[in-house]
C-alpha cells in the first residue's frame, strides 16, 4: 500500500515516526514511539490552530478523552520494540494537521517539539478526480487554456478559459468543502481595484455586494464545486482582462485566499499592454508593487526597500523589470510615495534595509552586464545605508553636549522625535536648513528658503507622523559649537541617505581604490581647492570615472562594487555642475569641441552604448590633428552628427521604455500631475545626455561656418509654391494625396519613403543621403527637397503652417522663402496615367548572355550592354535572371490555384485599406509552391553560371520575397499616384554574386544638386551598398568631381553607424517600371541577400579612406573614372552602383539618371 506521508521527529532521546496510507476509504496513521508514554493529541485546521478532539472512530486502543479538545492514547513499548498507535480518519475530513505532545507519567514530564507542539500535515484525500483532472476532462474540446490555483489550507481550484469571437467563457472547479460562494469583481485599470460586474455577466442567484463585487454560489457535482461565468463580447469591446475573487464558506464564515491575498485570474491580455510592460511577468511585478503601496496598512521606506530587494530575484536580468523597479524607486525619491505610514522605523532598521538592497544591486551589476545602466539609475535614488544608529545617538549627544533640554514644544525636540522614530532623506534637507539658519545668526527666512530648495515645505514638516511645528531657536552663545556639531551630523545623515555625496562616497571608497585612482582623486580635490580651470577639473573627473569603469568589474566583492558605484555616481553629479559653469567663448570652436569630447566619454560610461565610445575616440583623434582647417570642420561635423543621432536613439529608447511605465505607475500612485508627463524627460535632462545635447547645439553653427556649409543642403533644386503642412515624418503621410500644392515641413525623412501626390516641396531637419531613393524620386518628380540646418529658420517655416509659401534656390545654394499673397495660386501638376507594357512568359531562367529588354528590366539589360565596353580593370558580378512572366506563370500553376484566389481577394481589400492588407499580401506570397520545371531550370543555370553554392530553401524564399515586394507600401502609393495599373507592373528577378565589398559607391554622372553636366556626384560607404541606398541613418562620404581634370572636392565625411558585410548571392528586383520619367521605379522594389549580411558598428578612427589623403584620392579618382566610362558607353547620364573589393572595382548595376530636365 503506497505511503501518503512519512515524517520523523527526534526530541532528546525519544524518536517518533509517523506514516500514513489510505485503506478502505480511510486515512490510516501509524505512530511509532520508542518509549513508554502517553500521546496527548488532537486535530487542527490551518485557519484555526486550536485543537479539536477527534471522533471516537479515530481512536486507537487504550484511548480516553482529555477535556473537550484532546484525547490521550497509552503507548507501551515492549521487548525493545517501538510502540505503534493506529489512528483512522474516515474520508472525507476537514482537518489539516495532527497535533500532539508526549507525557511521561513516571517522570511527570511533558515533551514538546521545541517550544511548540508536534505537527503532522495530513494528506488531502478525496473520492473522484481532482479539480485539475476534472477540468482537463471538461475542456478537451476547443482551444481552452487552463490554470491551477492553490488555495490556502491545501485545497485547490482549477480554471478553464475559452476565448472566441463571441466572448470569454470561464469554468471553475474547486475541492473546498461546500457550500461555497465566489465573491468576485472585475479589475479596474489597476488590479487591486474591484468593479461591480455588469448584470449580463452575473450567473443566476448572484447577489451584488457593497457596489464593488457579487457573490455567486458554486454548484456541487461529483464531489467538486463547479461554476461557469460568461462574458459576451460587445462589438469592438475587449473582454475583461481578468477577475478578482476570494472564496467564502457560509457554513463556517471562512474566507479563502491564495498565499494570504485576493486571487486574480487573468483572462486575456489587453491591447497596448506589451508597449507598457513588455511581458506579463512585468505586469505582475507592477500589480504587486501597487497593491503593497496603495494598501491601507503600515508602510515605510524600510518596507519599500525590503520588498524591492525581494523582487530583484525576479527582475535581475530583465531590462523591462528593472526599468519598472527604477520607476517605482524614482517616484519614492521624488516624494510621491509615503515615506512613513502608521509605523515607526528605527534608524538602524532603515539603514540595514538600504544596505541590503544596495548590496543586492551591486551584485546584479557584477553579474549582468546588460542590467548595469538600470542598476546605476536605481542606486541614484537610494542612500547607501551607513550607520543608521548614529543618527539616533548623535542628535541626543548634540542636545546633551549643548545643554538643550528634551522639552516638548521646541523645534529641536520635535526634530529629535522624528529622527528617533523615522529618519528619512528629508532630514538631510532639514539639517542643511538648520545650518543655514545658524550661519545667518538665526534668520528664519534662510531656514525655510533652504527647505524649499530641497523640496521640503512647511506643510510637509507639519505633516510628518512626528510633526515639526515650531520654528528653530537660535542660541547665540552656542552658535559655533552647534555649527560644528551639525556639520558633523550632516555628514552622518548623508552617509545614510545620500549615496551621491562626493565626500561620503570618496571616504567610503578610499580603501578599495588602487594607488593610481587614489592619486587621481587627490588631484581632483587639490584642483578644487586651488581653483583650477573647470575644464581641467572635468578632465580629471572623466579620467577617474574611466578608471573606475575598468576597476569595478575586477571586484568580486559586492560591497566594494557598491562603494565604487556610489563614487562614480557622485563624480557624475559633480561633472554636471562643473560643465554647467564652464562656458568657452561663443566662437571658440576648439573649446566647445573639447567639452563635447569630455561629455561623450562620460556618456559612454553610463549608457552602455558602444557608439558613444566610437564617437569619443574619433573626436579625440580629430582634436589631436594639428590643422583645424575647413575640411577638419567638415570631418568633425560627421562625428558630431553621428553622436547626435546616437543620442537621439538612446534618448528615445530610454523614453519609450520608461514613460509608459511611469504613466501607469504614476496614475496608480496618484502622483502629482506634473510629475507624470515629465518623468522620463527629467531623467534624460539630469544626465550626461542632456549635457551632450547642449554641447552639440552650440557646436553645430560653429562647425558649419568653419566648413563653409551654410544653413541648407539642397537635395533636389527647383521652385515651389504651395500651402505649408507640418508633419512629424514623411513616412506618416506617404499614403496621402493632397488636393492642392503642398509644402511639407517634417522632422524625419528616413530615405525610403514615397513622396505623396500633390507635394511640391519637402523641407526637413533630417539628413538623408543625397543618393537615397527618396532623393532620386524627388529629383525625378521635380519636387524641391532640402535639409535645413538652421534651427531658427526651421522653426520659422513651421510657424507658417497653413500659409501659402513660395520657395526658390538661390545661386549660393540656399533656400529662399517668403509668404505668398492669399491670391497666389499654383497649378497642380496633372498626373496622366502611365502605361506599362506587359510581357509574356518566355522561359523560366536565362543566363547573362541571354539578357534582353523584351524579357528583363533595365538593371539586367544595362549590365549586359556594358559587358565588353568597359576597361578590363572594371569588373561585373556573375548573374542570371528570372524573366518577366515567371511569377505570373508560377501563380497560375495548378499547385498555386487556391493561393491565386486568395491574392485576388486580398488585393480588392487593399484598395480600401492598403496599410492593413499589403503586409498580408506579401505574407501570402511566401506560401507559393515552386513548379518543378522552374526549380530544375534555376538550379541548372545556377551551376552553369558558377554562382556560389546556396541552399535551395534560401533560393526559393528569397525569390518570393523579391516578387512580394511589388506589394510594399511605397511602391503601391507611387503607382497609385501616377494611375499605373497594378496588374501591368511585372517583376523579373536579377540574381547576382555578391561582391564582398570593402566599400560600396553610387555615382550620378551629372551633379543632381545643380544640374551641371561637367561634374559628377558620388557617395561611398564601408561594406555593402545597402546602407547607402536603403534606410540606414547617417551620411556617406560624398564628393563632387570635375570631369575634366578628375579633381574631387569632399562635401561630407562618412558618419553612418552600421556597415553591412556579406557574400553569397543577392536577388534584385528588376521590374518593367524601371527608370521611367515621372516614375522613379528604381528603388521602389526590394532586393535581398540570400544570407542576411553581418552588421558591424563602424569605427572610422582606423579607416584609411578617412585619414589617408593619398589613398582616398586614388579611390575617389577611380570611382570617378568608372562614372565617365559608363556614361560614355551608355551615351547618357547614368545612376551607377558599384563596389571596391581589395583594390578591385566592380559595377553591379546602372540605369539612366532621371530628373535632369527642369
Amino acid at each position: 500500500m503506497p505511503k501518503l506521508l512519512a515524517t520523523q521527529f527526534s526530541a532528546g532521546d525519544v524518536r517518533i515516526e509517523v506514516e500514513g496510507y489510505e485503506e478502505d476509504n480511510r486515512l490510516v496513521l501509524e505512530i511509532r514511539i520508542d518509549s513508554d508514554c502517553i500521546l496527548h493529541w488532537g486535530l487542527t485546521t490551518w485557519r484555526d490552530p486550536a485543537w479539536e478532539a477527534p471522533p471516537k472512530s479515530a481512536w486507537p486502543e487504550a484511548t480516553t478523552s482529555s477535556g473537550r479538545d484532546a484525547v490521550q492514547s497509552v503507548c507501551s513499548a515492549a521487548d525493545g520494540k517501538p510502540c505503534t498507535l493506529r489512528i483512522t480518519l474516515d474520508l472525507p475530513f476537514a482537518w489539516d494537521k495532527l497535533a500532539f505532545v508526549l507525557y511521561f507519567p513516571g517522570e511527570k514530564k511533558w515533551l514538546k517539539n521545541g517550544a511548540g507542539d508536534f505537527l503532522v500535515d495530513l494528506p488531502r484525500l478525496r473520492k473522484g478526480p481532482s479539480p485539475q483532472q476534472a477540468m482537463e476532462a471538461m475542456t478537451m474540446e476547443g482551444d481552452w487554456s487552463r490554470q491551477d490555483i492553490k488555495i490556502d489550507g491545501g485545497d485547490s481550484l482549477a480554471a478553464g478559459i475559452l476565448e472566441n469571437e463571441a466572448g470569454t467563457r470561464v469554468l471553475l472547479a474547486c475541492d473546498c468543502t461546500g457550500p461555497l460562494l465566489l465573491h468576485w469583481g472585475l479589475p479596474g485599470k489597476f488590479r487591486h481595484q474591484w468593479l461591480l460586474p455588469p448584470a449580463e455577466c452575473r450567473p443566476p442567484e448572484s447577489v451584488a455586494f457593497a457596489k464593488t463585487a457579487v457573490r455567486t454560489p458554486f454548484q456541487e457535482r461529483e464531489g467538486l464545486n463547479w461554476l461557469e461565468l460568461d462574458f459576451p463580447r460587445k462589438g469592438a469591446e475587449q473582454s475583461p482582462r481578468g477577475i478578482n475573487f476570494i472564496l467564502y464558506q457560509p457554513a463556517t464564515g471562512q474566507w479563502l485566499k491564495a498565499a494570504g491575498r485576493d486571487i486574480y485570474l487573468p483572462l486575456s491580455q489587453q491591447a497596448g499592454e506589451d508597449k507598457v510592460f513588455g511581458s506579463g511577468a512585468v505586469r505582475e511585478l507592477a500589480e504587486q508593487i501597487i497593491h503593497e503601496e496603495m494598501s491601507s496598512g503600515s508602510w515605510t521606506l524600510m518596507h519599500r526597500f525590503n520588498l524591492c530587494h525581494d523582487l530583484l530575484q525576479r527582475a535581475e536580468d530583465d531590462p523591462d523589470s528593472l526599468a519598472l523597479l527604477f520607476v517605482w524607486l524614482r517616484y519614492s525619491f521624488m516624494r510621491q510615495l509615503d515615506w512613513q505610514r502608521n509605523y515607526n522605523t528605527k534608524p538602524r532598521e532603515l539603514s540595514h534595509a538600504q544596505e541590503r538592497l544596495t548590496t543586492r544591486l551591486a551584485g546584479i551589476y557584477g553579474q549582468h552586464i546588460p542590467s548595469r545602466p538600470w542598476v546605476r539609475l536605481m542606486l541614484g535614488t537610494l542612500g547607501r545605508g551607513g550607520e543608521g544608529q548614529k543618527v539616533r545617538d548623535e542628535i541626543l549627544n548634540i542636545m546633551h553636549r549643548n545643554h538643550i533640554k528634551e522639552v516638548q514644544g521646541h523645534f529641536m525636540e520635535e526634530w529629535h522625535q522624528k529622527l528617533h522614530n523615522n529618519t528619512t532623506p528629508d532630514d538631510v534637507v532639514i539639517c542643511e536648513a538648520y545650518l543655514a539658519f545658524l550661519y545667518s545668526n538665526g534668520n528664519p527666512a534662510h531656514f525655510y528658503d533652504t527647505l524649499s530648495r530641497g523640496g521640503v515645505s512647511r506643510e510637509r514638516l507639519q505633516g510628518f507622523e512626528r510633526p515639526i511645528y515650531r520654528d528653530p531657536e537660535f542660541y547665540p552663545e552656542k552658535k559655533d559649537a552647534l555649527c560644528h556639531d551639525f556639520e558633523n551630523f550632516l555628514r552622518i545623515l548623508k552617509s545614510v541617505h545620500s549615496g551621491t555625496d562626493l565626500d561620503t562616497a570618496a571616504h567610503a571608497a578610499r580603501g578599495i581604490l588602487d594607488t593610481k585612482l587614489n592619486e587621481t582623486l587627490n588631484k581632483l580635490y587639490q584642483q578644487r581647492h586651488d581653483g583650477s580651470s573647470l575644464r581641467d577639473q572635468a578632465e580629471t573627473i572623466t579620467l577617474l570615472r574611466e578608471g573606475l569603469q575598468v576597476h569595478i568589474p575586477q571586484h568580486g566583492d559586492t560591497h566594494a562594487i557598491r562603494e565604487l558605484l556610489y563614487l562614480d555616481l557622485a563624480l557624475e553629479q559633480l561633472l554636471r555642475g562643473t560643465l554647467e559653469q564652464a562656458h568657452p567663448d561663443d566662437s571658440d570652436l576648439i573649446g566647445h569641441t573639447d567639452l563635447a569630447w569630455l561629455v561623450l566619454r562620460n556618456l559612454a560610461l553610463n549608457a552602455g552604448s558602444a557608439e558613444f565610445q566610437v564617437c569619443a575616440r574619433h573626436l579625440q583623434r580629430l582634436l589631436d590633428t594639428p590643422d583645424k582647417d575647413p575640411e577638419w570642420a567638415l570631418h568633425t561635423k560627421s562625428v558630431t552628427d553621428r553622436a547626435g543621432r546616437a543620442l537621439a536613439h538612446w534618448s528615445q529608447d530610454l523614453f519609450s521604455t520608461l514613460q509608459p511605465k511611469a504613466e501607469f505607475m504614476g496614475e496608480a500612485f496618484a502622483a502629482d500631475g506634473w510629475t507624470i508627463p515629465l518623468f522620463s524627460e527629467e531623467i534624460i535632462r539630469g544626465g550626461a545626455g542632456f549635457m551632450l545635447s547642449l554641447m552639440l547645439r552650440r557646436l553645430e553653427p560653429l562647425l558649419r561656418d568653419r566648413a563653409g556649409l551654410g544653413g541648407w543642403q539642397v537635395i533636389s533644386p527647383g521652385h515651389a509654391l504651395g500651402r505649408v503642412r507640418v508633419v512629424a515624418s514623411l513616412h506618416a503621410v506617404q499614403g496621402d494625396a493632397f488636393s492642392a500644392p503642398t509644402v511639407l515641413i517634417t522632422d524625419t525623412v528616413s530615405g525610403d519613403e514615397e513622396i505623396p501626390a500633390g507635394v511640391v516641396s519637402v523641407i526637413t531637419s533630417d539628413s538623408p543621403d543625397l543618393v537615397s531613393h527618396v532623393a532620386v524620386r524627388a529629383r525625378n518628380t521635380r519636387v524641391l527637397f532640402a535639409t535645413c540646418y538652421d534651427d531658427s529658420h526651421f522653426e520659422q517655416l513651421k510657424a507658417l503652417k497653413d500659409k501659402q509659401l513660395e520657395l526658390n534656390v538661390s545661386a549660393a545654394g540656399d533656400v529662399e522663402y517668403q509668404e505668398a499673397g492669399s491670391t497666389a495660386t499654383a497649378a497642380m501638376k496633372q498626373s496622366t496615367a502611365l502605361t506599362l507594357r506587359r510581357r509574356s512568359f518566355s522561359s523560366w531562367v536565362v543566363a547573362s548572355d541571354q539578357f534582353d529588354d523584351e524579357i528583363l528590366g533595365g538593371k539586367s539589360n544595362n549590365l549586359q550592354e556594358l559587358r565588353g565596353c568597359l576597361p578590363d580593370w572594371i569588373g561585373f558580378p556573375r548573374s542570371i535572371a528570372l524573366p518577366f512572366g515567371v511569377f505570373e506563370k508560377t501563380l497560375g500553376s495548378a499547385e498555386n490555384r487556391e493561393l491565386a484566389q486568395q491574392q485576388a481577394a486580398l488585393l480588392q481589400q487593399a484598395f480600401r485599406e492598403p496599410e492593413l492588407y499589403l503586409p498580408q499580401l506579401r505574407q501570402l506570397l511566401q506560401g507559393l509552391s515552386v513548379p518543378a520545371a522552374l526549380r530544375d531550370a534555376l538550379l541548372t543555370t545556377w551551376r552553369e553560371a558558377g554562382l556560389p553554392q546556396t541552399d535551395w530553401n534560401l533560393i526559393w524564399q528569397t525569390t518570393k520575397e523579391v516578387w512580394a515586394s511589388k506589394w510594399n507600401e511605397r511602391a503601391w502609393y507611387s503607382r497609385t499616384a501616377l494611375n499605373i495599373d497594378h496588374d501591368d507592373l511585372m517583376m523579373a528577378v536579377l540574381i547576382q554574386q555578391v561582391i564582398a565589398a570593402d566599400y560600396a559607391f553610387v555615382i550620378h554622372t551629372v551633379n543632381p544638386l545643380n544640374g551641371r553636366d561637367d561634374e559628377l556626384l558620388a557617395e561611398v560607404v564601408p561594406g555593402l551598398g545597402e546602407t547607402l541606398v536603403g534606410n540606414y541613418p547617417g551620411r556617406a562620404m560624398g564628393f563632387v568631381c570635375n570631369k575634366r581634370n578628375l579633381e574631387s572636392t569632399l562635401i561630407s565625411y562618412p558618419g553612418k553607424s552600421l556597415g553591412l558585410y556579406g557574400s553569397g548571392v543577392i536577388f534584385r528586383s528588376d521590374s518593367n517600371g524601371e527608370d521611367l520619367e515621372r516614375f522613379a521605379g528604381a528603388g521602389l522594389y526590394d532586393s535581398f541577400l540570400a544570407e542576411p549580411p553581418r552588421q558591424r558598428l563602424l569605427d572610422y578612427t582606423g579607416d584609411p579612406l578617412v585619414w589617408d589623403r593619398d589613398y582616398r584620392e586614388q579611390i575617389l579618382r577611380n570611382i570617378a573614372r568608372i562614372g565617365l566610362e559608363v556614361e560614355q558607353a551608355c551615351g547618357s547620364a547614368q545612376d551607377i552602383e558599384g563596389a571596391v573589393q581589395q583594390g578591385d572595382f566592380f559595377v553591379v548595376q546602372t540605369r539612366a539618371q532621371v530628373g535632369l530636365d527642369r
